[in-house]
């Protein structure tokens, strides 16, 4: 006898009747079954007493979940026994999938099921209304699921799943904790405690029937009962058990997934920064010639070959497929961690709520001769691994995420010393002369390539496609007003420089970018007094704090100041010019312009 199954029951004989037929039907391993009747009305007494192939025992008053479990435990024979009450109905292979997971490990000694309606990290959403639903339900959880646990330190006694050797070194259920609640709490502290792990068969499903919801629920009694329990924990052991439990963390674990192709100049320097953070590294080389697959050969074992197919989201995708950890870390290799960031994510890695889906983080693209960081957006870089977040885009790639994501600030730098421009101006012209049809994305970053190709006159046309377009990303709209404008402005066009640098507040509130770039153009046609107005707005306006889109941080902070005493000084202001420069000087304070305007407006004013 392998499994025994200690089933308590009240009255409600419905309940009793459809935990009872559950059991029968999705029970999928040997097992024997006790039931434990606590204070049973005659009907429920006699449906129990009809019934064949269980040890009955019959209590005329509620023992409590903790004593009616003890009883159980005393009279099983099975080496695993499964405890639950009667408001818990099996779902298919859920008992299996439990007993998979307990003997996984030796130090596993209790386990429970995800849940409906249940407190903490058991309880997962469902979509059906009745509990005709189940067994569907239950079986794509189980296929989406399927062999995945989660540690824990905190289980459920509605249904829990324990070594019975441990349960009898632990020494059982504490009854002080009667009825009920807090009984489960104080067996798992026990069992951490002693060095035993805890976890949550996410592929075993088991539906609760929520008895506070019922019509006879007496709600007031039961969360006095809570409170008094609580009281009795605190006296035990000094604080709120349950609480502390539910705070504390299982370290996630992490892959990193990166694609390369001669890399040898900077691989090293990307790994050397991930590699005490990442538990596995995988390498996906999309064609190198170079030493690249040596070098990466130092760091993991895990390196693949995947012919290049000219396009960056299914290399990436192919990536994530080998990844085994419970997230995934993706970077390039010309992007480091600083020493701050890797101590950050190295914290973020012990303390993480597993219930994060995507944690995004900053990335610095460019920096001026200070090092102060002039342009930065933010990615997603840190995924849970068992949602099968997809990359999509064969250039200019992104991952499509979604669910509860954490913002952090972190930063990823891009320390790139060339830019495969080239590559992806290829990629999407051989798709353009294969008759393809491109998105609004692919019409703004093939923009974006000839832009840096300086075909100023092809990009602003495609460009122009896009926002015609009128479905792009609102942070891409604000970006390509931007870009275009500077392509008429480069072409000599001042009048559509302007129109799409006002286009850009149809989309949202003026940016700084947008009026530093206004700025910029009446400063160049001599018009000192417009272009003061707008450097003073570019001084004024609120940065939107959730943007994702590319920033340009020398907008917020110096930029303008710098350029108002370029303005005051032409203007003969020479007081306003040095004010401003002085300000810059709070983010820029040794920049060579700030020493050098400094000396030239003191001599200005010393006059």
């Amino acid at each position: 006898m392998e499994i025994s199954i200690v089933l308590l029951t009240y009255t409600q004989l419905d309940l009793i009747r459809q935990c009872l037929e559950h059991i029968e039907r999705y029970a999928d391993l040997p097992y024997e079954l006790i039931v434990i009747s606590n204070g049973s009305d005659p009907e429920t007494i006699k449906y129990l007493q009809e019934q064949e192939n269980i040890q009955l025992r019959l209590h005329s008053d509620n023992i409590g979940v903790a004593g009616g479990y003890n009883e159980g435990f005393e009279l099983a024979r099975g080496e695993y026994i499964l405890f639950m009450n009667q408001y818990s109905l099996l779902s298919e292979y859920c008992l299996s999938s439990m007993l998979q997971c307990l003997q996984s490990s030796t130090q596993a000694a209790l386990v429970g099921p995800v849940s409906n309606d249940v407190s903490g990290h058991q309880r997962i959403p469902i979509p059906y209304r009745d509990i005709s639903g189940i067994e569907k339900f239950a079986r794509a959880n189980r296929e989406k699921n399927l062999g995945e646990t989660k540690p824990v330190f905190r289980l459920l006694s509605h249904c829990i799943l324990v070594k019975k050797e441990v349960l009898k070194e632990l020494g059982g259920f504490d009854e002080r904790f009667s009825p009920e609640t807090y009984e489960d709490d104080d067996l798992c502290l026990r069992a951490v405690n002693a060095g035993y792990s805890l976890y949550i068969a996410l592929d075993a499903f088991v539906h609760y029937v929520n008895p506070l919801l019922q019509p006879w629920a007496d709600i007031d009694k039961y969360y006095r009962l809570l409170y008094e329990n609580k009281q009795k924990a605190v006296a035990k052991w000094g604080f709120d058990i349950a609480e502390y439990l539910l705070a504390l963390r299982v370290p996630i674990t992490i892959s990193l997934c990166m694609i390369v192709r001669n890399e040898e100049k900077v691989l090293a320097r990307c790994l050397d920064c991930a590699k005490a953070i990442a538990d596995e590294i995988i390498i996906v080389d999309t064609g190198s010639t170079d030493n690249t697959k040596a070098i990466a050969g130092r760091y993991t074992d895990n390196i693949y070959d995947f012919p290049w197919i000219d396009d960056f989201a299914v290399a990436r995708n192919f990536a994530f497929q080998h990844a085994t950890q419970d997230y995934i870390l993706w970077l390039d290799a010309d992007d480091v961690l600083a020493d701050g960031d890797q101590a950050k994510l190295l914290a973020v890695k012990q303390n993480l709520d597993p219930s994060i889906d995507s944690l995004t983080m900053n990335y610095h693209l460019a920096f001026d001769q200070q090092g102060n960081v002039v342009f930065s957006n933010r990615r997603n870089r840190l995924v849970k691994r068992s949602n099968n977040f997809q990359w999509i885009g064969a250039v200019h790639e992104y991952l499509s995420v979604s669910g509860k994501i954490f913002d952090t600030d972190i930063a990823v730098i891009h320390k790139s010393e060339w830019h495969d421009s080239e590559r992806n101006l290829q990629i999407y012209e051989k798709r353009l002369q294969a008759g393809e049809i491109f998105s609004p994305r692919d019409q703004y970053y093939y923009a974006n390539e000839l832009m840096d190709h300086k075909n100023y006159e092809k990009a602003g046309q495609w460009y122009q496609i896009f926002l015609a377009g009128g479905q792009g990303w609102v942070e891409d709209n604000l970006a390509a007003c931007r870009k275009l404008a500077e392509c008429f402005f480069q072409l000599g066009d001042f009048d559509n420089a302007l129109k799409y640098s006002f286009q850009s507040f149809a989309y949202d509130t003026p940016r700084a970018e947008f009026c530093c770039q206004l700025g910029y153009y009446f400063l160049n046609a001599g018009k000192f007094k417009e272009a003061v107005f707008w450097y003073k707005l570019a001084t004024q306006v609120e940065q939107p704090l959730a943007s994702r889109g590319f920033i340009n941080h020398a907008c917020w902070t110096w930029l303008p100041h710098i350029q108002l005493c370029v303005c005051y000084d032409r203007m003969g202001e020479y007081e306003l010019a040095y004010r401003h420069n002085e300000i810059a000087a709070t983010y820029i304070p040794d920049d060579t312009r700030i020493i050098s305007n400094r000396e030239y407006l003191q001599k200005r004013l010393g006059e």
